[in-house]
């Protein structure tokens, strides 16, 4: 999750402020100045006052950026001061968990599992220790009697990593879970795989599945390393003729692109046969950058808080709900990483080297930038093979003027245009009766377009970003019908929003997806199209 809307409006204030100052500081100096100089008689000083120009621009300019740091730095100080108390686990996190450091030659994906095995014995020991006076309440994840407790969801901790063999596999599938999630986001697609033949491992990512504060520590080498020797364990459980793929979401699916894509260039890294991303978080807004800086003002202020994003009550058994600064700022290394290497390998004229892709996407996400997704990856791919899967909005007429219809004006044009390789598909309604949903396919130009029984629920508007991978019949994230008590998909308050601990998009947020099932066919079908085809 990105800067929230009070840290944003703090941020374009200081740097309104700024570009305000600085032009009118500028504007008089430079006035001054040239008037003084216009009036002045003697050639030695106006040599004089012609280099002082410069020199006072320059010390305007830097004074104004001092100024508007201080401004900006009070004001994130402020925000921060307003968030609810720090709890045990926003302070104290494992001291065994993994690090890219840890990733020496004779290190493996059984090491790691040991070590995880490690850090949940140190999260417990928290949880029974010094957390379990700050626990009262029936919602919180910490208290081992709470219904939010994840061992109590299912027969397994979907926090922690997971290995199923297959006794005769046709392949195997590495999933990897998105920022501030574990690997129950990808538990039900990963069931299915291994229903269908494939050995199936689901990788805790490092500073996931135990407290925030594990977040707020964790840097994105980390999450690589973790990535490269997950893909070496899961190539280890094979025989060496059985193809290999990678699932991600969200930052997993970032993650899964940039495995790939170092996989090119070291043979010391196992090849992938195809990818497949949900949500995935290719481009986010830049203003994440500016997190960088958390660090920082906290060393000043010596205040922890400077460090958070929010702090919410952790009610949700597999998902973050606090969020740290850290997690934006390494999400935006993350994707600049990506990019580097996509930049790289269209420089060079390899990009039909890059296996067969196919992502998964709500047309209208909050979290990552669906645009950067066309633009920086899928404008750039060169093989029919690769498909961009689009969950369009709800359109039914009686609601067109109560939508917000402007992400179209900067999706529509890159989809528009015919001159790229890649199959886009649509869910959408139907043109002649919105109740009726169609799946619209473009291939070399050309749209086809058939009908589907899948309906939008009554009162969904769009998909969400968190939405893509979850089924309606989730025990967690679905229907009240099916959740046995915690029901975080169809919760239902009503109180002003200052009052709740909770955010207001729990309430709002779409949380599961009622095209899970034709969408979970298409990637079984696509994987196993893409294992008899070679790309082209």
């Amino acid at each position: 999750m990105l800067p929230s809307v009070k840290q944003r409006s703090f941020f374009l204030r200081a740097i309104v402020w700024l570009v305000i100052t600085a032009t009118l500081g500028t504007v008089f100096a430079v006035a001054f100045e040239w008037f003084q100089l216009a009036s002045s008689q003697a050639e030695d000083e106006l040599d004089w006052r012609v280099l002082r120009i410069p020199a006072l621009l320059l010390v305007n300019l830097c004074l104004t950026i001092l100024i508007a740091t201080a401004v900006a730095f009070y004001f994130w100080l402020r925000l921060s001061k307003s968030l609810p108390e720090l709890q045990g686990w926003h302070l104290q996190s494992p001291r065994s968990e993994f690090r890219a450091k840890h990733a020496t030659r004779n290190y493996d994906f059984d090491n790691y599992l040991a070590q995880e095995d490690q850090v949940f014995e140190e999260l417990d020991s928290y949880i029974t220790g010094d957390w379990a006076t700050q626990t009262a309440g029936t919602y919180n994840r910490f208290d081992q009697e709470s219904i939010c407790n994840p061992a109590f969801i299912l027969e397994h901790n979907w926090n922690r990593s997971r290995v199923l063999i297959h006794d005769n596999p046709i392949g195997g599938v590495l999933l990897v879970h998105g920022l501030s999630d574990s690997p129950y986001s990808l538990r039900r697609i990963g069931e299915r795989l291994h229903s269908e033949g494939y050995t199936v491992i689901w990788l805790r990512v490092p500073g996931h599945g135990t407290n925030p504060r594990a977040l707020a520590e964790v840097c994105w080498e980390d999450w690589t390393a973790a990535v490269k020797i997950a893909v070496k364990g899961l190539r280890s459980k094979l025989p060496d003729d059985l193809p290999m793929f990678l699932a991600g979401y969200s930052n997993g699916a970032a993650l899964s692109v940039h495995y790939t894509l170092s996989a090119l260039d070291d043979e010391s890294l196992p090849p992938v046969k195809a990818i497949v991303l949900f949500s995935p978080m290719i481009g986010i807004n830049p203003l994440a950058k500016i997190t960088h800086l958390s660090n920082a003002v906290g060393l000043i202020s010596r205040n922890e808080k400077t460090k958070w994003s929010h702090i919410h009550a952790e009610i949700d058994p597999f998902k973050y709900s606090s969020w740290p600064m850290n997690a934006n700022s390494q999400a935006w290394s993350t994707t600049q990483g990506v990019e580097k290497k996509l930049a790289a390998l269209q420089k060079a004229g390899r990009m039909n080297e890059i296996p067969p892709i196919l992502a998964l996407q709500s047309a209208v996400d909050s979290t990552v930038s669906v645009p950067r997704l066309i633009t920086a990856l899928f404008a750039r791919l060169q093989s029919e093979n690769n498909e961009l899967f689009l969950f369009d909005i709800n359109r039914v007429d009686n609601l067109s003027n109560l939508v917000n219809f402007s992400f179209e004006k900067s999706i529509l044009p890159a989809l528009q245009q015919n001159d790229h390789a890649y199959r886009l598909s649509v869910i959408r309604n139907a043109a002649d009766t919105h109740d009726q949903m169609v799946l619209k396919t473009r291939t070399k130009g050309t749209w086809h377009e058939q009908p589907i029984h899948d309906r939008w629920p009554d009162g969904v508007i769009s998909l969400s970003h968190v939405a893509v991978p979850i089924a309606p019949d989730d025990p967690v994230y679905g229907d009240a019908a099916n959740t046995n008590g915690l029901s975080l998909g169809c919760i239902s308050m009503r109180a002003e929003p200052s009052a709740l601990m909770i955010p207001s998009s729990l309430f709002v947020r779409c949380r599961q997806n009622p095209f899970y099932t034709l969408m979970e066919n298409h990637v079984v079908t696509w994987l196993s199209n893409t294992t008899s085809t070679k790309n082209t």
